[in-house]
């Protein structure tokens, strides 16, 4: 393996200074992969304090739990002491941190053996569980007793399907079988770290792997509402529809939850802590997925004004992944529908590029025009508002002079 400079400086720093250090987990894992890792985490024997006194610049990142980050540039190194978790009483987190001097008991707590690899240039790759045997067979495992694993942090039964839908490998059958007998504890993890195993796996490259959550029993346990989806008619539906939209989270949960009711949809994403934008998003999708747009520039105008250029476009992206999906479900090819779509785009991209008026600000009239005629109060804005429609049946009509002269008929 080949390590960074920087990462190889700081495991030698603290080599001459008597002690072991390792480049450790997802690292590892993804440069035996041909991957760029995004991170580069270190384990030692060395103690916080003793990281600490050998680099000039550290942030206690977690000195309690054993870790320190080097700064090097602008770029921090998390370097985190061998350590044997205690007790896990919450099913997330130990009780107890006890560092220890041997790197394979720092390497038995972690999950996956995929994730349990240490490699140093002096020792060179540290793998007692098969992490690289299970990589070449393309399988998540546990280390150890997925059981125990499981039970220790109920959060690691959705990174094992995350990780599944990420590397496009198989869950070990051991380690299926945990999750299905465990899933219920699921309930003891927060919305935000289940949303975050959600959406990561939702924008994978395998996002039907999401149907991992129903049949292990996790999404019955706390997102019910998507295990109805998968027990009930719109589950195929849903799993050809997450394959065929493009990889956003915005159009991935509007794929995933399109069968529900806009408002189910929004009590659903607001449990799971999403974001004002994705929330509002995925449901105006999911309320405008069953209309259809008229093929027409005065109706592609008044459809820009209700929903703006970026959710337009979003709609007519899940339009086509609706079609596509009841395409392979049903084995109808539906050439109309897709040639609805491409017009309405060509329209839509041709109002835009012309600067066609569509939204108030738009209009080359002003509320403080309308006040200068003599208007006042709620007469301004309902004015606009009239102005704005004559306008989007008719562009040409959105001159000052014009809709100035127009004023009379709306007194």
């Amino acid at each position: 393996m080949e390590l960074p400079e920087n990462v190889r400086n700081i495991i030698s720093t603290i080599e001459k200074n008597g002690c072991e250090a390792y480049a450790v987990g997802g690292c590892v894992r993804d440069t035996l992969m041909g991957k760029t890792p995004s991170d580069w985490d270190i384990t030692t024997s060395a103690l916080p304090m003793q990281v600490k006194s050998m680099f000039g610049r550290t942030v206690d990142t977690g000195l309690k739990h054993g870790t320190v980050t080097v700064m090097i540039g602008k770029t921090g190194y998390e370097v985190t002491t061998y350590r044997i978790d205690g007790e896990y009483k919450d099913g997330r987190h130990p009780e107890s941190v006890e560092f220890a001097l041997n790197l394979v008991e720092d390497l038995k707590r972690r999950d996956f053996t995929i994730n349990a690899m240490a490699y140093n240039d002096k020792n060179g790759l540290v793998d007692e569980f098969d992490g690289r045997g299970d990589l070449e067979r393309k399988v998540i495992r546990c280390v150890g007793n997925p059981m125990e694993r499981f039970t220790e942090d109920a959060l690691r039964m959705m990174r094992a399907i995350r990780f599944s839908a990420q590397l496009s490998f198989d869950i070990h059958p051991d380690t299926y079988n945990a999750i299905n007998k465990l899933s219920d504890t699921i309930k003891q993890v927060s919305m935000e770290r289940i949303q975050v195993e959600l959406t990561k796996t939702l924008v994978s490259d395998n996002p039907e792997k999401v149907e991992l959550f129903y049949s292990t029993g996790i999404f019955a346990a706390v997102l019910p509402e998507i295990s109805r989806i998968f027990e009930g008619r719109y589950r195929q539906n849903a799993l050809c529809m997450v394959r065929f939209t493009e990889n956003t989270p915005v159009l991935r949960y509007a794929a995933l939850l399109n069968s529900l009711e806009p408002e189910e949809a929004r009590s659903l994403l607001r449990r799971l802590k999403m974001d004002n934008h994705t929330v509002d998003s995925v449901t105006a999708i999911v309320a405008n997925s069953k209309g259809k747009i008229d093929e027409n520039e005065p109706a592609i105008r008044e459809a820009l004004n209700r929903l703006g250029k970026d959710l337009m476009n979003n709609l007519l992206i899940h339009s086509e992944a609706l079609a596509k999906a009841k395409e392979e479900i049903t084995g109808v090819k539906l050439y109309g529908t897709h040639n609805h779509i491409v017009a309405v785009r060509k329209m839509m991209e041709g109002i835009i590029d012309r600067g066609d008026c569509f939204t108030i600000k738009d209009l080359d009239i002003t509320g403080n025009d309308l006040i200068e005629y003599g208007m006042s109060g709620s007469q301004i804005g309902r004015t606009l508002n009239e102005l704005l429609h004559v306008v989007m049946d008719n562009p040409k009509l959105n001159d000052k002079a014009t809709l100035i002269a127009m004023l009379d008929h709306f007194q």
